[in-house]
């Protein structure tokens, strides 16, 4: 399985659905949808009818919601609604982590756990037993095209050994400036995960550019 989650806020929004198909064709079972809120950051993108619609079009593909909102009392049960396959929300966005990860366990979606660049890493140990994944920001969220965070492998690998203590098999996603260079650093510093927009839908055919990301990522 593709190690590769695409993100698809970076794809051609009047092609949407040919993008997609196109990455699907090469072999990928996941994409990464952005929701933001224009709240929690300055940036707007989109709502639960995409979701909806994006499982009704590929109901055999992963969405995976990475929720950038602190409104998660409307946000999350409405995205569960629309079909996700796995919710992320951000640490920071609520008093209330284990809350919403377990209402996401007992709706049968996958909780996954976001941490800014700026959140110490140990935030996250006293939810290990509720989290089927842990998104590490490496780059500040809200929009897309940014740079890789150099300090990003470091806490990658801090996480890994949190995880490995815990003897959870809870998988780590990256995010954030994932280009053929920056994965192979994330990759070696223990992410499982790596999701990317700018690299595989602005810098040339979708399916070369994942192929150049595959071949780092085996």
């Amino acid at each position: 399985m593709s190690k590769i989650a695409p993100s698809i806020l970076n794809a051609d929004n009047m092609n949407l659905g040919s993008d997609i198909q196109e990455a699907i064709d090469t072999g990928i079972k996941r994409f990464h949808i952005d929701i933001m809120d224009g709240h929690f950051v300055p940036n707007l993108s989109y709502g639960p009818e995409l979701v909806k619609d994006f499982k009704e079009a590929f109901p055999n593909i992963e969405a995976e919601i990475h929720l950038m909102s602190n409104n998660l009392d409307v946000t999350i049960p409405a995205f569960v609604k629309a079909g996700a396959d796995l919710v992320e929300f951000h640490y920071e966005a609520t008093d209330q982590v284990e809350k919403w990860l377990n209402y996401l366990k007992d709706h049968n979606v996958k909780a996954g756990l976001v941490i800014n660049p700026e959140t110490p890493v140990e935030k996250i140990k006293p939810y290990l037993d509720l989290v089927d994944q842990i998104l590490v920001m490496t780059v500040k969220p809200g929009f897309g095209g940014q740079s890789f965070r150099p300090d990003s492998d470091e806490r990658i690998s801090q996480v890994k050994e949190l995880i490995t203590a815990s003897g959870k098999n809870i998988k780590i996603e990256v995010d954030g400036g994932i280009d053929d260079h920056t994965a192979e650093i994330a990759k070696n510093a223990g992410a499982d995960i790596f999701v990317a927009g700018s690299f595989i839908f602005k810098k040339g055919p979708i399916a070369q550019q994942i192929l150049k990301l595959e071949n780092i990522l085996v």
